[in-house]
């Protein structure tokens, strides 16, 4: 049975050009036309649409894409793994949170062995990608040591001090458009007392708040894809029960 764009957008409380950038996007199903040029939503799209919006909160629309997608190609479980992914990178977060809390809360001083490190050292030392760790130092938020003899970075004790820093900094910072988000890390970290234990508790309380509200949130949006890809094998679609 069609279903009028005008009716799927105010169950969701949202306009029918949004649905129509879904649609663009490739977040649901191509719909049929009528003879006028009209489109014939079906239950299906309500579901797609309805799966968007749960799991907006927690992903940008590209990602959801990405997954999306693969239910439409009915690759249900390649759709799973990319959840699966999200939780594995969330989960990373919260390590490397655990670290930042761990070195600045105790005040013994690094130990030698963590000197003239390479760059993959530091990042399994640290949990932070060696992309991530590039990155900031072509931002200049950090900036490595070189070995005169051949020219490669080296890193010490300080360095991991500032990349699980920068880190912790990257979890709590709110924007994260491109140089917006590089300025606002910069400005976090200059103003960052790493002396402070009270300033260290804020941003780690901050952090695991944050962490837990994702968590949350993509719990909510692994729900919304199950119930979604239930309705998509099932071949059965009743988005608005």
């Amino acid at each position: 049975m069609a279903i009028r764009p005008v009716d799927i957008a105010r169950r969701l409380n949202v306009s029918t050009t949004t649905l129509r950038v879904y649609e663009d996007m490739g977040l649901a199903p191509k719909p049929n036309r009528t003879s006028a040029g009209y489109r014939e939503y079906t239950e299906e799209h309500a579901a797609y649409f309805v799966c968007v919006r749960e799991m907006l909160p927690a992903f940008d629309l590209t990602f959801i894409k990405s997954v999306l997608k693969k239910v439409q190609n009915k690759d249900i479980d390649t759709a799973f793994q990319l959840l699966n992914g999200a939780q594995a990178d969330l989960w990373n977060d919260r390590q490397i949170a655990k670290k930042f809390s761990g070195m600045l809360t105790d005040r013994r001083s690094v130990p030698a062995s963590k000197n003239n490190m390479m760059i993959k050292e530091v990042s399994k030392e640290t949990g932070i990608p060696v992309t991530t760790i590039r990155f900031w130092e072509k931002a200049g938020l950090i900036l490595p040591l070189r070995n005169p003899a051949n020219g490669y970075r080296f890193y010490n004790g300080m360095h991991i001090k500032q990349l699980l820093t920068l880190y912790a900094i990257k979890l709590s910072v709110k924007t994260h458009r491109g140089k917006h988000f590089i300025s606002a890390m910069e400005e976090a970290y200059r103003n960052f007392d790493i002396s402070s234990l009270e300033q260290i508790h804020i941003v780690i309380e901050n952090i695991n708040a944050r962490i837990n509200k994702i968590n949350r949130l993509q719990m909510k949006a692994a729900a919304a894809l199950y119930s979604l890809c239930q309705q998509v094998e099932s071949g059965r679609f009743q988005a608005f029960c």
